[in-house]
C-alpha cells in the first residue's frame, strides 16, 4: 500500500525599505544653493573621471546658453506694473519718503541695513511662522526657537514655556512638534534620546533602511550602549551581538549628538554666502500668462564620458572600434568603469531631479501668488510649506529644501528669495502696520520698543530689534521722522 505525500508550498511577499544613498544624495543636492550646486558639480567631476560637463557660454545673469552676453529675457525692459485697484478689504500701505533726521534716532539700527546670511534658527522660525496660523501658536514658536541652544537642544522646560506664554502644555507640545518637523533632524529635542529618535523617524520617512534593533536600543538601552555592554543589550533584545554591533555602527555613522552643528543642518536652510546671487527660477510674462522656468543650462550640460561608457559596455564597444578596443580591456578595468559610470549617472539623475522639484514648487507657488508676481505689493497671500507639500504630494522637508537658499527673478527683473513668497511673518507685519496706522490717527509716533509692548498685548512676543527689522522691510521710517 502506497501513501501519497503532498507538498504544500506557500509564497509570502514581504516589502522592506532598503538603504538608498541615491535618495540621500538627491536630498542633499536639492538643499544646495545655485552657487553651492556648481561647486558640488566641480568636486564630483574632479573625483569621477566618468562625469563630464560640456563647455558652453552662458548668460551671466541666469545661466542660459548664450553667446556670452545677457540673454533676451534678462536684458529686456521690465514690463510696466499693472494698475492695482484698491479695495476696502486691503490694508493700505504706508507710503514714506526718506529724509535725513535732524537728531540722532534711538530707533535707527544701522545693522538692519547690512545683508548677511540667515542663521539656521532664524530659518526654522521663519518656516514655523509660515506654517502656524494662530497668534498664540506663533508666540509659543518664538519662545521655543529662542530656547534652542547651540547644539540644537531645547534649553527650557515645556512647563516654563507654557507658563510664560499662558498656553496649555498640549498646545506647547503641538507647536514644538511643528518646529521639530521644520528643523534639521533632531533639532528642538529635549534630550539626546529624543533627538536620536527624531533622526531615526526622519530617515525612515525618507525611505532609508534602519536596522530593526536601532530604535529599541535608543529607546531602552542607550546608557548601556554608551558603556559598550553589547552582550547585555543582545540578551535583553534576544538578538545576536553582531546585530547590536551593526546597530551601534549605524548610530555612530548616521546619527549625531549635536544636530544643529552637523553638516546637514548647515545646508538645511542656509543660503549661499556668496556675494553674487544667481536666480534659480525665472518668471516672465508673455501675453497674459506667467512662464516659469529653471533656466540654468548646467542641468543639461552634465553627461557621462564616452570613453568610460565604451569600457563599461564591451559589447557595445565592438561596434565602436574607434573609441576602444574590447580585446585590450580586462575584467578589472570593466568593473572599475562600470562603477564610475554608475556613480556619474546617479549624480546626473540627482541634479536633474533637483530641477524638476524646483520647477514643480515654483509653478505652484507662483500660481498661488500670481497677484504679487505681477506687481501688486499687497497681493501676497499667506502660504505655508506644508500646504505646498500636500498639494504636490511630497514630504514637507522636500518642500523646505526646495525653497531654502533659492532665489527667483520676477518679471520686473527683481531677484528675491523664494521664501519671501511664503509670506512668513505676514500676520505679524500686518499687526505692526495696523499699530502704526492707528498711531497716525492719534498723532502719536510710537517707538519700536512701544510697538513691541503693543504686540505683547496681541500675544506676539518679539524684541525691539525684530520690530525694527520688520518695520525696515515694510519701508516704514523710525518714529522720530514719521
Amino acid at each position: 500500500m502506497m501513501q501519497t505525500q503532498s507538498t504544500h508550498m506557500e509564497q509570502n511577499v514581504e516589502f522592506q525599505q532598503s538603504f538608498s544613498p541615491l535618495l540621500m544624495q538627491a536630498n542633499h543636492i536639492l538643499s544646495l544653493s545655485q552657487t553651492e550646486l556648481e561647486a558640488a558639480i566641480g568636486e564630483a567631476i574632479e573625483e569621477n573621471p566618468a562625469l563630464e560637463l560640456d563647455d558652453c557660454v552662458v548668460c551671466p545673469v541666469c545661466g542660459r546658453r548664450t553667446g556670452g552676453e545677457p540673454c533676451a529675457s534678462c536684458r529686456s525692459r521690465p514690463p510696466e506694473p499693472p494698475t492695482v485697484t484698491r479695495s476696502d478689504e486691503t490694508m493700505p500701505r504706508i507710503e514714506t519718503e526718506y529724509r535725513a533726521p535732524s537728531t540722532a534716532d534711538p530707533d535707527f539700527d544701522p545693522m538692519t541695513l547690512i545683508a548677511s546670511a540667515t542663521d539656521v534658527r532664524e530659518q526654522i522660525l521663519e518656516s514655523a511662522l509660515a506654517t502656524l496660523g494662530d497668534t498664540l501658536e506663533r508666540a509659543i514658536a518664538l519662545i521655543l526657537v529662542d530656547a534652542i541652544d547651540e547644539r540644537g537642544f531645547l534649553s527650557l522646560e515645556i512647563d516654563e514655556i507654557a507658563a510664560e506664554s499662558g498656553a496649555s502644555l498640549e498646545l506647547v507640545e503641538r507647536v514644538l512638534r511643528t518646529i521639530q518637523e521644520m528643523a534639521p533632524p533632531g533639532v528642538g529635542a529635549r534630550s539626546l534620546q529624543e533627538s536620536l529618535l527624531l533622526q531615526i523617524d526622519y530617515l525612515l520617512a525618507e525611505g532609508i533602511h534602519v536596522p530593526d534593533v536601532v530604535k529599541p536600543i535608543v529607546e531602552d538601552h542607550l546608557e548601556s550602549l554608551g558603556s559598550k555592554r553589547i552582550a547585555r543589550i543582545a540578551r535583553a533584545l534576544d538578538v545576536e551581538p553582531e546585530e547590536v554591533e551593526a546597530a551601534q555602527a549605524f548610530i555612530r555613522d548616521q546619527l549625531t549628538p549635536h544636530p544643529l552643528q552637523s553638516h546637514q543642518s548647515a545646508t538645511w536652510t542656509a543660503p549661499s554666502s556668496g556675494g553674487h546671487v544667481v536666480p534659480d527660477v525665472v518668471v516672465s510674462i508673455e501675453g497674459d500668462q506667467l512662464w516659469i522656468e529653471v533656466p540654468n543650462a548646467i542641468y543639461d550640460r552634465l553627461h557621462t564620458d564616452e570613453f568610460y561608457r565604451a569600457i563599461a559596455k564591451p559589447d557595445a564597444a565592438k561596434k565602436q572600434t574607434d573609441v576602444v578596443d574590447p580585446a585590450s580591456v580586462d575584467h578589472e578595468t570593466v568593473s572599475h568603469a562600470k562603477a564610475q559610470v554608475a556613480r556619474a549617472q546617479q549624480f546626473i539623475w540627482a541634479v536633474r531631479q533637483r530641477k524638476q522639484t524646483l520647477l514643480r514648487v515654483a509653478e505652484y507657488v507662483c500660481a498661488y501668488q500670481e497677484a504679487y508676481i505681477r506687481g501688486d505689493a499687497r497681493g501676497l497671500r499667506p502660504l505655508t510649506r506644508s500646504e505646498v507639500a500636500n498639494a504636490l504630494g511630497v514630504h514637507e522637508s522636500t518642500c523646505s529644501r526646495a525653497v531654502a537658499g533659492k532665489f527667483i527673478m520676477l518679471p520686473s527683473r527683481k531677484v528675491i528669495p523664494m521664501s519671501d513668497l511664503f509670506a512668513a511673518s505676514l500676520s505679524i507685519k500686518h499687526v505692526i502696520q495696523q499699530i502704526i496706522s492707528d498711531e497716525c490717527a492719534t498723532g502719536n509716533a510710537l517707538s519700536d520698543a512701544q510697538i513691541s509692548d503693543r504686540l505683547h498685548d496681541h500675544g506676539i512676543r518679539i524684541a525691539r530689534r525684530t520690530v525694527a527689522k520688520y518695520r525696515s522691510q515694510m519701508h516704514i521710517l523710525p518714529s522720530t521722522i514719521r
